[in-house]
């Protein structure tokens, strides 16, 4: 066959059922996004920061779905809060990004080059020739599945409109299954160790299976003071929680990711601060419809509000939940000034629901419920004291 580099890599997405692609506008991503739209008759929604572009496309392969995330060099640089955490929690299905290289910085503010950030980072990539785009991107995933990690293909935006020859390959597409796992999906302090030997083992070529898994802590008492201490605070409402969790629930590496630990199992993918929302997208892409997100003020307010863009921009009915600390509770204490939630979240009068008493049983199932039934998405500001 022969067509143009763009739609040579589209057709490699085709061929391979991936089903979740995200973008940010750039040169050669852009060609490719709008071929693969073109050629799959899919309406693939375009992202406004590659952060959320990553983390979306991310979410979905650790949830069964074979992704890719289309952005320039720059961009990636962008993506690294979520790149970092991401070598971390292990994929299901392939999940290769596409980084498109302006070598000759008139399509970018700068001239970046690729491969040397991706040397010092580590992360699994391929300098794709355009010649052989095709069966690099099918290597790509084939890397990717292998390792369980995410994999980078380098491609020349300058070349991204010259015609190419590949020869089409049957039987690409692969069924995949989500089973959670704390221990795959859940970037957390008290798993960093056992999680940085398994990335080391599965870069190297070693066998992650031979490293022993640590036993779990029981939330909130075996986990340290700090954390402890927040726990009880947000533990009235997880009890009322795990009644309306749903398929996926993502979370922050907050205070609230002692919940994803027995024996509450209320928050099933936890990447970088301020991911949930992405992450929660991801998620239903992937075929989850009845997904939560849980953020504390300080992840939604630093990250959480990009997310929450890539949310209106695909008008999804997904369930964010906000807690409202007045603090940086994680990270000792540190006060937020009250009107910084109230003005970012101004314009969903419509989308807010408030529990004013957290402690209260009767108020969190009420309001829970009411969010749970909504077609629409929902955020549920749960309010603590100062």
């Amino acid at each position: 066959m022969k067509t143009t580099a763009s739609r040579a890599i589209a057709q490699a997405l085709i061929d391979l059922g991936v089903e979740v692609v995200t973008h940010v506008p750039g040169y050669g991503g852009s060609d490719t996004f709008l071929a693969y739209n073109e050629l799959s008759l899919r309406n693939n929604k375009f992202s406004f920061h590659e952060e959320s572009a990553f983390t979306i496309a991310h979410s979905a392969s650790i949830c069964g779905k074979r992704s890719a995330s289309l952005m320039k060099t720059h961009g990636f640089m962008k993506a690294m809060n979520s790149v970092t955490d991401a070598i971390y929690s292990s994929i299901t299905a392939g999940f290769v990004t596409l980084l498109f290289e302006d070598k000759s910085g008139k399509h970018s503010d700068s001239i970046l080059e690729a491969a040397p950030i991706l040397q010092a980072l580590p992360v699994n990539y391929i300098q794709a020739g355009t010649t052989k785009i095709y069966d690099h991107i099918i290597s790509a995933f084939e890397l990717s599945e292998q390792k369980k990690l995410p994999v980078v293909v380098i491609i020349n935006s300058l070349e991204i409109n010259n015609e190419v020859s590949f020869e089409q390959k049957p039987n690409l597409k692969k069924q995949f299954s989500f089973k959670r796992d704390v221990y795959s999906h859940v970037v957390h302090p008290m798993l960093s160790d056992y999680q940085y030997r398994v990335y080391i083992a599965r870069k190297l070529g070693g066998d992650p299976f031979s490293i022993s898994k640590p036993e779990l802590p029981t939330a909130p008492n075996q986990f340290p003071e700090r954390a402890k201490n927040i726990a009880l605070k947000y533990e009235p409402f997880f009890k009322i929680f795990q009644n309306f969790r749903g398929e996926i629930v993502t979370g922050d590496t907050s205070g609230l990711g002692v919940f994803a630990f027995p024996p509450y199992d209320c928050v099933d993918i936890i990447t970088y601060m301020g991911g949930s929302i992405p992450l929660a997208i991801g998620a239903y892409l992937s075929g989850s419809k009845n997904v939560w997100a849980l953020t504390g003020d300080f992840g939604f307010i630093s990250a959480g509000t990009i997310g929450l863009i890539e949310l209106l921009q695909r008008e999804l009915p997904i369930k964010v939940v906000v807690f409202y600390n007045k603090q940086a509770a994680s990270t000792g204490g540190q006060p937020i000034n009250k009107k910084l939630l109230r003005h970012l979240l101004a314009g969903f009068e419509k989308n807010l629901l408030h529990i004013t008493n957290p402690s209260d049983p009767f108020e969190v199932e009420s309001i829970l419920k009411e969010a749970s039934a909504a077609n629409e998405f929902k955020i549920v500001i749960v309010d603590y004291p100062d």
